[in-house]
């Protein structure tokens, strides 16, 4: 960080923030003395540690796999085929890291790259290099498999399949691991984060291997002191402030895990009550009112709502809820569920990492609906259940055979949904195989309007439309296919330039301050919203820039298409681009303007360039396509954007500009067609607070949208609200 970054950055920091880093400097001091020099500390009984993980873990028992075998068996055998598989995947070194081929079947080099085959050093952790090393090393590979989730797919082998060598494979790779990373050396010492996330992976394979006759005397006491080592080092670096989201809740849901396994031994109480503290009083401010998380990325969403529901359950197990984090967890899954596709995919808004924080193996990371059904046991609630009632694997290991206490007959069938989730600016519309998420929101929380830096998972992607059509992808988030690669490659996708929204050139709704930071945030849009079941009316408007305004409106008609106006002033002429990032749809957009001479370029991805690839998952890209429409310098334009398979006649008023859009696609200015003219199906008209559109030229089909102050939203159909 620039040392004038560093001023702005500090400027910011109100007086705890300071003392915190502060004393995390000279906590730093003093584990450099100890490096080297570890401490005696109490072993725990094997029996002991082996309940306790038992009791976090209950569907590994054996009599709820018997229970579960005796009355689903189908779900039995889904469980028992999945488990085996995986581990014989493992055993022979066919495993897969990030997108990546990785082998497990001979000695591991704990500190190298898998990808690069870099080897990071074994030293003191706070002198390590992580992210500038180049050449393509990433330092989230070795993270990974440090996470040691491969070995909870070891121990179901061995629990479904009674593979001993499974058990005694998973054994010796964690074994391995504690001999061959004392505490504090090394990459795997070096984010609090990954030793939560191995804690729990150690926790869930104690568990699954609780009957296996393979362990060795000392094994239970080796265990508990890496344990325990990687309890006080989470103890003491909680990122408070360096990562105050979805890092402070996975190391605070992992110390607490931690301490309930380590029951009865020094220390494990006082990380219960650390980790049931800051998960009380940081987790409700991971989600804005709305329910969705404030990191603005859907793989985060769920990757948050994992740890605090495996310390939720934990906590209720304990007798000691965390009551209030309960009610927002629960509004958090119904957020989250508002964002799935037909079909049953989400979207990949925002960063991603493809991290699951309970270790179940998903073929498709952006399959939610196991994590929906686990939201619907824990609160009860059969309105988080997706339309297809799917067996949980999360909820069984969780609570055991009483989770899977709904049935197909409860999942929720509906032929048409509608929310709109102000705070965080999404909405989001499904009917029948059309779908649609407009963004109006801000970029992320904690963002700053100055030039002071904040690391986020957020993109450049306001005003973006996604867009399904008739069960065909039209419009697509690229996702993010990697952090510490090609840094162009980074700015690149996480800029407007991936997105489906608008680029002014000189405007920038945010400039990038580091590879995952942004400054100089705009202010956020503003939105509007009405959603009927037959016709979907969306509005953002935003401030970029001195004198730069971008209103976009939206009118979508389920399994008809979707109508883009867009209206742009400048404080000077400037040139406009349209991106848009495609998904199947093959043709090109129908585009209409108020006179402009708008030239249109489709951009297939080429192995030089980022633009037209796609990301379905962290390590991963692959060939897309990206269009983009562009304008010459004006500084007022109105430009209408058509996708779908039956256009009609459209006249289009925004404010003092107007566009008709005949079907032969040549634009007009001025609404010269008469109301009654039978060639005029549709009107469209956006002026201040009000939007109109009329069917077929008759004022019996008008619906309008009004607003209050700066906001006016539907949650439901028939409930109109209005939020200040």
């Amino acid at each position: 960080m620039s040392r004038l970054r560093l001023f702005h950055k500090l400027r910011k920091m109100p007086p705890h923030e300071i003392r915190t880093r502060l004393a995390e400097k000279v906590r730093v001091r003093r584990e450099r003395k100890w490096y080297g020099h570890p401490a005696d500390v109490a072993a725990q009984h094997a029996a002991d540690l082996i309940g306790n993980c038992l009791e976090l873990v209950p569907g590994a028992k054996a009599d709820q796999l018997q229970r579960l075998k005796t009355e689903r068996p189908e779900e039995h055998a889904q469980l028992a085929t999945a488990a085996t598989t995986r581990a014989e995947a493992v055993l022979a070194g066919q495993s897969e890291i990030l997108g990546y081929p990785l082998d497990l079947s001979n000695t591991v080099d704990w500190m190298a790259d898998p990808r690069t085959d870099y080897v990071f050093p074994r030293q003191f952790y706070a002198d390590m290099s992580l992210y500038e090393i180049g050449n393509g090393v990433d330092v989230k590979y070795v993270w990974e498999l440090g996470r040691h989730q491969f070995l909870v797919e070891l121990a179901r082998g061995w629990r479904f399949g009674g593979q001993q060598h499974s058990a005694a494979r998973a054994r010796e790779l964690l074994l391995d691991w504690i001999e061959n990373n004392r505490q504090y050396e090394g990459v795997h010492w070096t984010s609090a984060l990954e030793l939560a996330m191995r804690g729990i992976s150690w926790i869930w394979t104690i568990a699954t291997l609780a009957d296996w006759d393979g362990w060795q005397p000392g094994d239970f006491e080796l265990i508990t002191r890496s344990l325990r080592e990687q309890a006080e080092y989470i103890e003491h670096h909680l990122s408070y402030y360096s990562s105050p989201y979805n890092h402070l809740v996975g190391e605070a849901a992992g110390l607490y895990l931690i301490g309930c396994a380590l029951s009865g031994t020094p220390g494990a109480e006082r990380w219960q009550q650390l980790g049931h503290r800051v998960l009380s009083e940081q987790g409700p401010r991971q989600f804005y009112d709305d329910g969705f998380c404030v990191e603005q990325a859907t793989g985060y969403h769920y990757y948050t709502l994992g740890f605090m529901s495996l310390a939720l359950v934990a906590a209720r197990d304990q007798g000691h809820p965390i009551k209030s984090l309960e009610p927002v967890v629960q509004n958090a899954f119904r957020a989250g569920l508002a964002f799935r596709q037909p079909g049953g995919r989400w979207p990949a808004i925002g960063d991603v990492d493809s991290a699951r924080a309970i270790p179940v193996h998903h073929d498709d990371f952006w399959e939610f609906d196991s994590l929906c059904v686990l939201g619907a046991v824990l609160f009860e609630d059969p309105q988080l259940l997706p339309p297809e009632n799917t067996f949980s694997e999360e909820a069984y290991w969780l609570l055991g055979c009483d989770a899977q206490k709904f049935t197909a007959a409860d999942a929720n069938e509906l032929p048409f949904t509608a929310t709109v989730l102000p705070e965080s600016g999404y909405t989001l519309a499904a009917a029948g195989q059309d779908w649609i998420c407009f963004d109006a929101g801000p970029l992320g929380d904690g963002l700053h309007a100055d030039a002071t830096p904040s690391t986020a998972h957020g993109h450049a992607d306001a005003l973006q439309i996604l867009y399904r059509h008739q069960g065909r992808d039209i419009l697509i988030d690229p996702g993010m296919p990697f952090y510490f690669g090609d840094d162009a490659w980074v700015g690149h996708f996480r800029s407007a330039e991936a997105h489906n929204t608008i680029d002014v050139d000189g405007i920038e709704m945010a400039k990038r301050a580091g590879r995952l930071a942004w400054s100089h945030v705009a202010p956020r849009p503003r939105l509007n919203a009405r959603l009927a079941d037959d016709a979907w009316l969306m509005r953002g408007r935003a401030e970029w820039g001195t004198g730069t305004t971008v209103e976009r409106n939206i009118l979508a008609i389920p399994g008809q298409g979707m109508w883009v106006a867009d209206r742009i002033v400048t404080d000077q002429p400037r040139s406009i681009t349209w991106n848009w990032q495609m998904g199947e749809e093959r043709s090109l957009p129908q585009v209409w303007t108020n006179g402009l001479d708008i030239t249109t370029s489709e951009q297939p991805a080429v192995e030089d360039s980022p633009a037209g690839w796609f990301a379905p998952g962290y390590g991963v890209h692959r060939q897309g396509r990206r269009i983009q429409c562009q304008s010459p310098a004006t500084d007022k334009a109105l430009v209408v954007t058509f996708y779908g398979d039956n256009p009609i006649p459209l006249d289009v008023r925004v404010g003092d500009l107007a566009v008709s859009c005949p079907l032969d696609g040549a634009g007009t200015t001025g609404l010269t067609a008469d109301e009654n003219d039978a060639e005029v199906v549709w009107r469209l008209e956006i002026d201040g607070q009000q939007v109109t559109y009329t069917v077929g030229g008759s004022a019996a089909g008008q619906t309008t949208l009004k607003g209050v102050g700066d906001w006016c939203v539907t949650k439901t159909v028939e409930q109109l609200s209005s939020v200040s």
